[in-house]
């Protein structure tokens, strides 16, 4: 993910040395194109071969080895949830083609993907506000989707590609279709698809509901207006009729017959978006925009009772960019400005209440408006050093406000977040970097204004003779306008190194490492105060009676910190990746751990060329240590909330492409062959079990 393995996606006629890819380069990491290995911070860059030669079933899949990268919520693809660094929910930044997805659920996923429409995916790891301003505290999730120029081969303007797959431990079956063309100064791609899977079997030999029926799509259409001016416009759907638990984070067989009971879901995301660039023959003017309106909606469906619960958020944004590049002295400089506004809307809806509005789910918007400004200054022999310094300093001022029909009151309020990074390589090596950087995060419009019931509890004395069961009384939310934002301080220090003729001649070993520590004030918890009102038990009534409040609040502070890294060996006939995190987090309040915290984990990836034959082979291993979490029990006394064995899961797969039908490739594996029980985060669920899957496609062109 630094520099990659060696690439089967290129010219079938590729040399053994024309197929190992060229060196990653991040663009989200800094806003402009730059060595990742030269970026002063973490990024991870997934390619579309990556894709294919693993054939992810959902983004987590397409993510796992990502260093400090973890997905909560069970293994269920309705309701994966991202971290990174243990931040998780908003405190992770997803993009799509630059527009924000900005879903947010107790219990449905993060945002909704299919891995079979990107072409390339960025993990920025690290606060991002400086650039992005809300949201990007743990950091940022950026997916370009796939585009005409990814896959057509070298001499050809047209192509289609025809990609089916199968795998064993959900039997879930998929297949796409994309036709591409780029003709003088037009270029085009749509792609179609369809994924249908059922129930999960686990680890431990349970079997999970998880039946989906997916379909996908994906159109792009680009035009060079002239040298200077081009644009681009695209849309992208994902749709998911799933049948499953009301709850689609991780509950099997909770006893509760509400969880338990499988509901009909119809999830829906719908992506439009234009792009304009205006880069004309000036180094002071390289301009772009991008307008975008996502809407994601998830539609509930329990024929028992009959009820229809739903909720659906719009974002519609604009964002603006200029790079102006230009010499001062002996060194090179790039300085960017821009600008974003965008607006999270939210509807939620319950056929059997008398108005029609969801508890919980409270109908308001969010918007927001931010500037930034950042430099990118490379010095060659800084103060008469060898070597090369790479500084950037960057800021940003943000402003927002979020109303709701539950409140008269707007609520309001702005931030700064500056940043200061710097690389330096003494030799072509070498190279140490470290950053400070300043994070926020806007409290959410459930987290302000959350009204109505939460959940209902049978009353601690009374029973309905008539109904045959207890009188139920209810937890009800409370709104809290006064929120504060979360804010965030991070110091990152790192090195890395990058070797090339080490062991043979046109080999590369290429790794980063880093140390991070975070000071996050005003987390935002969700906080549950279960407790019956004294007049439950007070005869003759037992009313009025309630099973207490459930209310978002400013916590004091938290503290994380952390060790990653990635290295990278890639060699005519070997290749091999290894990763690896360890994350801390603690309420300095209570000392309690904070956070989506998880196991000290390593992976690694080993695998061998056989350019003679188009082919190859790699094992997959993921190891992870024994993992406690403590929590203060309101004694002050810190005792063992979950507690969680380690795990080694090892993966097998190969690829190929034969010759004797030009175009065509296979792709193959199993995941946990041992199958082994572990969970990733805490769940009260396994991951899956032994997956046997196969994707074969075939690509032809002119």
């Amino acid at each position: 993910m630094l520099i990659g393995h060696a690439g089967l996606a290129s010219a079938d006629e590729a040399a053994p040395d024309e197929e190992r890819r060229e060196e990653a380069v991040t663009v989200y990491g800094t806003s402009n194109p730059i060595p990742v290995f030269d970026y002063p911070g973490q990024v991870s860059v997934i390619t579309r071969d990556d894709i294919d030669l693993y054939a992810p079933s959902t983004p987590s899949d397409m993510l796992r080895d990502v260093p400090g990268v973890e997905f909560s919520g069970g293994p269920r693809r309705t309701g994966e949830t991202p971290s990174i660094r243990g931040l998780s929910g908003q405190n992770v930044l997803v993009l799509l083609d630059g527009a924000r997805q900005s879903f947010i659920s107790a219990h449905d996923g993060r945002f909704f993907l299919d891995p079979e429409i990107i072409g390339t995916a960025e993990v920025v790891r690290g606060p991002a506000s400086a650039l992005y301003g809300s949201g990007a505290v743990g950091g940022v999730m950026a997916f370009e989707t796939v585009d005409a120029d990814d896959l057509l081969r070298e001499g050809e303007s047209w192509g289609a590609r025809m990609r089916i797959g199968y795998q064993s431990v959900n039997e879930e079956s998929y297949g796409t279709l994309t036709g591409f063309t780029h003709q003088g100064k037009f270029d085009g791609l749509a792609s179609f698809g369809l994924r249908q899977s059922g129930d999960i079997e686990l680890g431990n030999g349970a079997s999970l509901p998880s039946d989906d029926d997916i379909d996908m799509g994906l159109v792009k259409l680009g035009y060079e207006f002239s040298d200077a001016l081009s644009a681009d416009v695209s849309w992208q759907r994902f749709s998911n009729s799933a049948f499953e638990p009301n709850n689609g984070q991780g509950t099997l067989g909770t006893g509760d017959d509400v969880l338990d009971r499988n509901v009909n879901k119809d999830i829906t995301t719908e992506t439009w978006r234009l792009g304009l660039t205006f880069n004309p023959a000036s180094d002071l003017i390289n301009a772009s925009m991008t307008l975008y309106d996502t809407d994601s909606s998830v539609d509930e469906f329990d024929a028992t009772v009959p009820r229809t619960i739903g909720r659906d958020i719009e974002t519609t944004g604009i964002s603006l960019r200029n790079a102006s590049e230009f010499m001062l002295g002996a060194s090179r400089s790039v300085f960017t400005i821009g600008g974003d506004w965008y607006e999270d809307s939210q509807d939620g809806e319950d056929s059997v209440t008398s108005d029609g509005v969801r508890s919980g789910v409270p109908n308001g918007s969010s918007e927001f408006s931010g500037i930034f400004a950042q430099l990118e200054t490379e010095i060659e022999r800084p103060l008469g050093l060898p070597g090369n310094l790479i500084i950037i300093p960057g800021i940003r001022y943000d402003e927002f406000k979020s109303n709701s029909d539950l409140s008269q009151e707007d609520s309001s309020d702005d931030h700064v977040s500056p940043r200061l990074a710097a690389s330096y390589g003494p030799v072509n090596w070498f190279r140490v970097f470290a950053s400070y950087s300043e994070a926020f995060r806007a409290p959410s419009i459930n987290e302000l204004y959350l009204d109505g019931v939460h959940f209902s509890v049978p009353h601690p004395i009374l029973f309905n003779p008539g109904m045959g069961q207890m009188v139920f009384v209810s937890n009800s939310f409370v709104p809290n306008p006064d929120l504060k934002p979360e804010t965030s301080e991070t110091v990152e220090i790192g090195f890395g190194l990058d070797f090339s003729d080490t062991f043979q001649k046109g080999d590369r070993l290429q790794g980063k490492v880093s140390y991070f520590e975070s000071d996050v004030d005003d987390l935002i918890n969700l906080s549950v105060n279960f407790n019956y009102d004294p007049t439950c038990f007070a005869p003759p009534a037992f009313f009025p009676c309630t099973a207490g409040t459930t209310n978002s609040a400013n916590v004091a502070s938290a503290e994380l910190e952390g060790v990653e890294g990635e290295i990278f060996y890639d060699a005519e006939r070997l290749y091999a990746r290894a990763s690896f995190s360890s994350i801390d987090g603690t309420d300095t309040e209570t000392g309690s751990d904070l956070g989506t915290l998880t196991p000290d984990r390593m992976a690694l990836d080993l695998g061998l060329k056989v350019p003679e034959w188009k082919a190859r082979f790699g094992t997959r291993v993921q190891i992870a240590s024994d993992f406690t979490r403590r929590e203060d029990d309101g004694t002050g006394t810190l005792v063992v909330s979950e507690d969680r064995d380690g795990y080694t899961v090892l993966d097998l797969y190969a690829s190929w492409r034969p010759e004797f039908l030009r175009g065509a490739r296979l792709d193959a594996g199993i995941e946990n062959v041992f199958e082994e029980d572990y969970e990733r985060v805490y769940s009260g669920v396994s991951e899956p079990g032994r997956n046997y899957k196969i994707a074969l496609s075939y690509q032809f062109g002119g």
